[in-house]
């Protein structure tokens, strides 16, 4: 059973990570009361420690191609939520485990979550691309904002409308678009719309709704160039909103992703860093990377 190793650890957390005997990469996170045992293509990992492994009540086996199968050694919680604090709201985050080894959130995401609910005005107009299942949208909107989430899979924005639902936001304004990001955003720009702030988290490559083919390195900056016409510097109450760039593409480094919102993005102040996690043993993790511009 796992239930006495997840009294040792904040839940949700990265507990473990490392390689297996066969020198493939795992990660070990509690999630919901259960621990959660996956993959994590990372190349030098240090050996994973054993101690809670056994403990697993969520294992994902990798098989051909991009897909794998599950087991559940123990019991599932039903519904399986995930409580993540903030400073004005928690959210409730539903797992989601897929054929692909993903379970519908990220906890290396987490910081900026927190960021956009600091960050966010009251009232700003804010724009979510690649919203996936909706913590940063939520986060944005426990704010006071208004929010347009834009992802191409019906799956996930299903998922994101449940989080709302279950994290107290069901009845805040937001809007669900099912489409394409490049499509939205260019017939956005033709009405002349207009937002205080935005957040994108592309894929390395995807599909839109109508099998719209998105590859990061031919069209994020195209798509960046078109969303800074969408954020004024300055809006007429004031300064705008924050911009939020993160991605899970070892080729878009921060400081990439840096020089990129700084071209388009002159004004504020813009930072970036890895996305990490830390274990139970204070290791850090880092798991992607972000950029951001803030105004205030």
């Amino acid at each position: 059973m796992n239930a006495p190793a997840t009294e040792k650890f904040r839940d949700p957390s990265l507990v473990d990570f490392g390689a297996d005997a066969g020198g493939l990469g795992r990660r070990l996170e509690l999630l919901g009361t259960v621990l959660v045992d996956r993959p994590l293509l990372q190349p030098e990992l240090p050996r994973r420690r054993t101690t809670h492994w056994r403990d697993a009540g969520a294992i994902y086996h990798s098989g051909p191609g991009r897909s794998g199968t599950w087991t559940f050694p123990v019991p599932l919680p039903d519904p399986w939520r995930v409580a993540v604090p903030l400073s004005t709201t928690t959210l409730s985050l539903e797992v989601r485990p897929a054929p692909s080894g993903q379970i519908g959130l990220f906890l290396e995401q987490a910081d900026q979550w927190e960021w956009l609910t600091r960050e966010t005005p009251a009232a700003a107009t804010m724009l979510s691309l690649f919203a996936h299942s909706g913590a940063a949208t939520l986060a944005m909107a426990a704010a006071g904002a208004e929010v347009v989430h834009v992802d191409a899979s019906r799956q996930a924005i299903a998922l994101a409308r449940r989080n709302a639902e279950a994290s107290g936001l069901g009845m805040a304004p937001i809007r669900w678009v099912c489409e394409d990001a490049r499509t939205f955003v260019a017939r956005e720009l033709r009405r002349g719309a207009r937002y205080d702030g935005l957040v994108l988290d592309p894929p390395s490559w995807g599909h839109g709704p109508k099998g719209q083919a998105f590859a990061i390195d031919r069209d994020l900056l195209p798509l960046v160039n078109d969303l800074a016409e969408l954020t004024p510097a300055t809006t007429a109450s004031g300064p705008g909103g924050p911009v939020l760039l993160t991605c899970h593409s070892h080729r878009w480094h921060h400081r990439r992703l840096r020089d990129t919102l700084a071209t388009v993005f002159p004004s504020g102040r813009i930072e970036s860093g890895p996305l990490t996690c830390t274990d139970a043993a204070d290791r850090p993790l880092e798991l992607g990377d972000f950029a951001r511009r803030s105004t205030h």
